[in-house]
């Protein structure tokens, strides 16, 4: 990056525009930078960074504006940089956002920020883009640096890096990481110890997950199959019929009805779930016993029917008995396999899974055997439904029957409407082909008619032009009009076109017409003699035809006379033209022969005044050199006397500024001290910054603690609240199922009746059957209890996982707490406030202070500028007397004037001499132009009375020949045109005439045409009418039904025929005949057996469905444990490996050796080579006496945990012995920052790709050094300059302008600063 150009304007410290040649200032490879203090220095470094990223370094990018105060209001702020990156060179032109005086009104108006990058390709500037965004990447992309890293390599600014050299660990890593992005590594130990964070509670989660599956198996399972479970596992070792009659309970069917113990080999009395599923089998047993005394009394009045079901019912009992005993021996004997084979019953909190299976097993045995007893009722049920639908069917066919026999006979009742419909139909189908020839020869009629009297109209009009005497002028010279004859003209009445108006297909025809065709005769008008003619008066085709072509000849002949006519009229328009110019030509000769008697007295005196003023305009150089010395003798005499004053004033500020300078060193000593105890004071304020903020995150993450501790107690005491709720309605829901249990024989006596079994014993004696208790609850009860149950369950779950969330949160806010209360981090914080407020409160006095000793040090620099240009002005003024005076006598001696003579008067003479010969020269141009104007005035006015009469001899030929033209023409056109007032209006009148006859010719031929075709139409009709065997055509309309009419006819007769055919099958349907022939049967009692099996088979399917409804809640919920297990178990090993890792990535981990973090770890390394680049010129810089060492351990002050890595100590080579940085004197500092400033910007370059940086900066920092020690840097300086590098050094130390050659000063003054280059070549 080399930049060849900067223009600012109104930018920073200049309100003008001010131009920086970069190129001559890098010609000398070194040059400085240099001005008063305040004066804008670091100004040009702003502009430049300011182009190039669009802001300026540090803290003034925060300033509100960059505006100059002392530009104009209307001027802008701008910066233009012309800049060679890798290898293409840039315009850079930036305007920062402004407050812009408004146009219109009082006020400002913000101007936004602009910019334009162009590049110089070819011979011209290209624009790039013009978006800040995009200018922005593309510099950046090109620099490979961003604006911090560019800062710090191509400006080494003043004070940062002494900063740098003596910060601790935190601030030493904030600016490195600005530097040398971290942010992938420092996002790495982030994302380590959130997922170390997210796999604990991961873990935990699922660790619940799989504690809430195994309570939702419990739940699911019941307490049945859990003390079946349970029994099963307590009666391993007793024998087969123990373990048998504990576990196949559900299906034994109420043993104390058989005559056996029910206490023997059964779990104890007081396990009442094992009673309760017992006395469900049993209910089970007696509810399908009831159903098949049920449909054996339903049944009883039909003998083959009842005989039929009774015989299904009982099989399938007999059946479903057999199918229990294999059931009862294969549960016992596969359950307990199940037990034998792990010895012990599995657990819950051991082996979830595998005890999750056993419960499962337990359920599916239960669903098959009441699939089988579902499967029993369900064959007799549908025995029951087959014999119900032969009889539904039976007692249909007999009803259909029945209504086609009704049916049949009303049909015959209207066998005569059918065939009148017939009839009626039939003659009009044959008069459909007789109506349209009706209607046409009507439509016919119609057109006749009205040719008819379109013609006799056209006749009409034209009769006064159908005499035998031929149109006027034919033949006749004088061309009179025949009498009568109509006058021609645009009012003429055209005709109507024929057949304009012709009827439409549909409209009928005319009365009088209709009548007399249906009378059988022609109407009067349709009756002609001729077959040309339209009546008896009328002219024929032909006469119309042969006087129309009569007339068209005679237009024709006329036609060709219209040239002649407008010929006549062009003659005449020249003989007017031709007699108007022989006029004028005659008044034009008589002027010119005037004027040309006249001039030759004009010229002589013209001639004469010429003369004498060329021979004034001789003498004006000699007037003008005497008036031009007297009056340069005055200006002499005037600048003397100023000039005498000027020193005398000279002479007294020299005075004054003497006294100034000598009063100014103690002020300056006095704002100096002032301002360094301040600033030294100052400095403590971003470490008690740091401590204040620390304060305060300590304070809200202990509000954080505490307001998570109270949401965690209420969070508890929410969960102990809905723990108590869901085992309430698990209790409550238990509690009813037990009682419904305890009430089945109450249920069971419900249905019993005298004479019909018991479904528990069989018995069909009943001496006390069981009462239900008044508060037994049924089973919608016991469905409602268990859903109230699974929601309070559902309610539970949430609450449980929110509180471990809030558990997992309060755990981190107490680890980042520790044992600190909100009282005492308040007080920190209070603490640090007031410390901060007390450094702020002197901070605040820097700026006033830094003004004053800034406006001291601008007195001091202003009065030394005064005294050396009041000392300059003396000499000048002294020397200028001097040679003002020599001129003002060798003045004198040229005009040859007395000592006593006053210039005043002289030059008055002078001028009034020059006046009059200026005036009369003056006259010079105009008295020429006057002689050539006259002399060629005659010239023309000869030349133009010859033209003129050459044009009158010509004008008077061409008057005769057109006057003869005119004459034959009239004579020509006059008998042609006879008795009209012109030609035109004469062919008019004949085209009139003969588009009168083409009309009626037409007419006349289109009514003939008519009546031809009416006659033709007629005879169609009446042929018609006899082919379709009707009388006449009156009797064909008659006869013509429409179509709607037609299609209702027709519908009803196919409506007639259509149910005779269907009633006729109907009746002959042998089925419908076989059934009209049995008895009706019996609905209502085979209704009532299907009914009574339909009741017992839902019944039977409830309990199926339920069983088999907890079996696949079983299967789901073993699968969702196993889920469970699966997901738990690659967590809690993900937990224990982020564990691992976010210790060691966070430098907390006894794998840590130095204890740092990754980020530390890599800023440590990126400041281990800037050691190594620094120290290649510190060992130059300070003589081989210094050396920088990058220290591994922790920095001074530093308080984390993981806090090495960023430590640097400096090796003194004379004592053998490291340092602090902070021990180094003020220009052992310099020198020592200013390496580690080179160092960093080498590594920062190679970092960015390399770029290669055409001109550094370096900041202030010189007037720390001693003579030698700032030669050793101007040295490694100098060396920078290596493969064409230039080095600007911005100071305003005296004695390095002795130093460097080039220049660029920054001159202060009251209105703004301005910029001089010096040394340049």
């Amino acid at each position: 990056m080399r930049p060849h150009r900067l223009t600012l304007t109104a930018f920073g410290s200049f309100p003008g525009t001010e131009t920086v040649d970069f190129d001559a200032l890098a010609e000398a490879g070194l040059f400085l930078v240099h001005g008063p203090t305040g004066a804008g220095k670091t100004t040009i470094l702003d502009a430049l960074c300011f182009a190039l990223y669009g802001q300026v370094p540090g803290q003034r990018n925060s300033a509100r504006s960059l505006r100059c105060d002392h530009a104009p209001p209307g001027t802008g702020p701008s910066v233009t940089l012309e800049v060679s990156i890798r290898g293409r060179l840039l315009r850079i032109q930036r305007s920062p956002a402004w407050q812009r005086p408004k146009l219109r009104g009082t006020g400002f108006t913000e101007e936004k920020a602009k910019v334009v990058v162009s590049e110089w390709q070819g011979s011209d500037w290209h624009g790039l883009t013009t978006r800040l965004d995009e200018a922005g990447d593309l510099i950046g992309g090109l620099l490979g640096m961003n604006a911090d890293q560019f800062c710090q390599v191509a400006m080494l600014p003043q004070g940062d890096f002494a900063r740098f050299l003596r910060a601790g660990g935190d601030e030493r890593a904030k600016l490195l990481e600005r530097l040398f992005s971290v942010k992938v590594f420092t996002a790495a130990e982030s994302w380590l110890a959130e997922h170390r964070k997210q796999a604990w509670r991961e873990a935990q989660e699922l660790r619940q997950e799989v504690d809430f599956a195994v309570k939702r198996v419990e739940e699911a399972a019941g307490p049945d199959l859990l003390g079946r479970l349970t029994s099963a596992a307590l009666g391993s070792a007793a024998t087969g019929g123990g373990v048998h009659a504990t576990l196949a309970f559900d299906d034994d069917p109420a043993p104390a009805a058989r005559g056996e113990d029910a206490s023997a080999g059964t779990a104890p009395a007081s396990d009442r779930e094992g009673e309760a599923v017992a006395a469900a089998g049993r209910d089970r047993e007696a509810a399908l016993r009831d159903d098949r005394a049920g449909a054996a009394g339903v049944v009883a009045g039909d003998d083959r029917t009842a005989g039929s079901a009774d015989g299904q019912v009982r099989a399938a009992a007999d059946g479903q008995g057999q199918a229990v005993s294999d059931r009862q021996g294969r549960a016992a004997s596969d359950e307990q396999g199940q037990v034998d084979a792990g010895g012990e019953a599995p657990s819950p909190e051991e082996e979830p899974l595998r005890w999750a299976g056993a419960l499962l097993d337990a359920a599916r045995a239960v669903v098959t055997r009441a699939e089988e007893e579902h499967a029993a009722a369900g064959a007799a049920l549908r025995a029951a439904r087959t014999r119900f639908e032969q009889a539904a069917a039976l007692a249909e066919r007999q009803r259909r029957y029945a209504e086609a026999l009704t049916l049949r006979r009303t049909l015959d009742e209207r066998a005569d409407e059918r065939a009148d419909l017939q009839a009626i139909l039939d003659d009009a189908a044959r008069a459909d082909r007789v109506v349209p020839l009706v209607t046409a020869a009507r439509q016919r009629a119609e057109a006749a008619a009205k040719a008819r009297a379109l013609a006799a109209d056209a006749i009409a009009r034209a009769r006064p032009l159908l005499t035998s005497a031929p149109p006027a002028g034919f033949g006749h010279p004088s061309g009179a009009p025949r009498q009568g004859a109509p006058a021609p003209g645009p009012t003429a009445q055209r005709p109507t076109a024929p057949g304009a108006d012709a009827p439409t297909a549909q409209r009928p025809a005319a009365p009088g017409a209709a009548a007399q065709w249906h009378a059988g005769k022609a109407p009067a008008t349709e009756s002609p003699s001729d077959q040309g003619r339209i009546d008896a008066g009328a002219p024929s085709a032909g006469e119309l035809a042969a006087l129309e072509r009569a007339r068209q000849d005679e237009i024709a002949r006329l036609q060709e006379l219209l040239t002649e006519e407008a010929r006549l009229s062009v003659v005449r328009r020249d003989l007017l033209r031709v007699e108007d110019e022989l006029a004028e030509l005659l008044r034009a000769d008589e002027r010119v022969s005037a004027r040309l008697a006249e001039l030759p007295a004009l010229i002589e005196r013209a001639e004469a005044g010429l003369a004498a003023a060329r021979t004034d305009a001789a003498r004006i150089p000699a007037a003008k050199a005497a008036r031009d010395a007297a009056a340069h003798l005055i200006e002499i005499d005037r600048e003397l006397a100023a000039l005498a004053e000027e020193l005398d004033v000279l002479a007294q500020r020299e005075a004054e500024v003497a006294a100034a300078e000598a009063e100014l060193p103690a002020r300056l000593a006095e704002a100096e001290a002032a301002l360094d105890d301040v600033r030294a004071q100052a400095a403590a304020i971003p470490a008690q910054t740091a401590a204040l903020e620390a304060a305060r995150a300590a304070l809200e993450a202990t509000h954080r603690r505490e307001a998570l501790a109270a949401e965690l107690e209420e969070a508890r005491a929410a969960h102990q609240v809905l723990v108590d709720q869901a085992q309430a309605a698990r209790e409550r829901w238990l509690d009813l199922r037990q009682a419904r249990i305890d009430g089945m024989a109450a249920e069971l006596a419900r249905d019993l009746a005298d004479g019909q079994p018991c479904a528990v014993c069989g018995s069909e004696h009943h001496p006390q059957p069981a009462k239900p208790a008044p508060s037994a609850p049924s089973a919608d009860d016991e469905r409602e209890a268990e859903a109230a149950h699974d929601a309070a369950l559902s309610e539970r779950e949430a609450a449980e996982r929110a509180l471990a969330s809030l558990e997992s949160r309060h755990a981190d806010a107490a680890a980042a707490t520790g044992d600190l209360d909100v009282a005492a981090a308040e007080e920190q914080v209070q603490q640090a406030e007031q410390e901060l407020a007390r450094l702020q409160a002197i901070a605040d006095r820097e700026p006033a202070l830094a003004q004053a000793l800034e406006r001291v040090e601008a007195d001091r620099e202003r009065v030394r500028d005064q005294a050396r240009e009041i000392a300059e002005a003396l000499a000048a003024h002294r020397a200028h007397r001097a040679q003002r005076e020599a001129e003002r006598a060798r003045v004198r001696a040229q005009l040859d004037l007395d000592p006593d003579a006053v210039a005043e008067s002289v030059l008055a003479e002078a001028e009034r001499e020059l006046r009059r010969l200026q005036e009369s020269a003056a006259a010079e141009p105009r008295l020429a132009q006057e002689v050539a104007r006259l002399g060629q005035e005659r010239n023309e006015l000869e030349e133009q009375s010859r033209q003129v009469a050459a044009r009158l001899a010509a004008a008077r030929t061409r008057q005769e020949e057109l006057s003869g033209d005119a004459g034959r023409l009239t004579a020509r056109l006059d008998a042609a045109r006879g008795g009209d007032a012109t030609l035109t209006a004469r062919l008019s009148r004949l085209s009139d005439e003969a588009e009168l006859l083409r009309e009626a010719l037409e007419a006349t031929q289109a009514a003939v045409s008519a009546r031809d075709e009416l006659a033709r139409a007629k005879q169609a009709a009446e042929e018609a009418a006899a082919e379709a065997g009707f009388g006449d055509v009156r009797d064909a309309e008659a006869a013509y039904r429409s179509q709607a009419e037609r299609e209702r006819k027709a519908e009803l007769l196919r409506r007639l025929d259509d149910q005779h055919a269907a009633v006729s099958g109907v009746l002959a349907d042998p089925e419908l005949v076989a059934a009209a022939a049995e008895p009706a049967p019996d609905l209502a009692a085979v209704q009532a057996e299907r009914d009574a099996l339909e009741e017992t088979y839902t019944r039977l399917a409830s309990v199926r469905d339920r069983a088999a409804a907890r079996a696949r809640r079983l299967a789901e919920l073993h699968d969702e444990l196993a889920g469970h297990l699966e997901r738990w178990r690659p967590a809690a090993d993900r937990h224990r490996l982020a564990e691992r890792m976010a210790s060691l990535a966070s430098g907390t981990s006894s794998d840590n050796q130095w204890s740092m973090s990754l980020s530390s770890f890599v800023l440590g390394e990126r400041l281990r080579q800037v050691v190594a680049a620094a120290n290649e010129r510190l060992d130059h810089m300070s003589g081989g006496r210094y050396l920088l060492r990058h220290d591994l351990g922790k920095t001074a002050g530093s308080r984390t945990r993981a806090g090495g890595g960023l430590g640097l100590r400096v090796v003194d080579g004379w004592t053998g012995v490291d340092r602090d940085p902070a021990t180094l004197s003020g220009g052992e500092s310099f020198i020592t920052s200013l390496a580690l400033a080179l160092g960093l910007a080498d590594v920062v370059t190679a970092e960015a790709g390399g770029a290669e940086l055409g001109t550094l900066f370096v900041d202030e920092g010189f007037g720390t050094l001693d003579e030698d020690t700032l030669d050793g840097v101007l040295d490694i300086l100098d060396g920078l300059r290596d493969g064409g590098r230039a080095v600007g050094i911005v100071s305003h130390v005296s004695e390095l302008r002795s130093r460097i050659t080039a220049q660029l000063k920054v001159v202060k003054t009251r209105t703004g600063s301005t910029l001089r280059a010096a040394g340049t070549g």
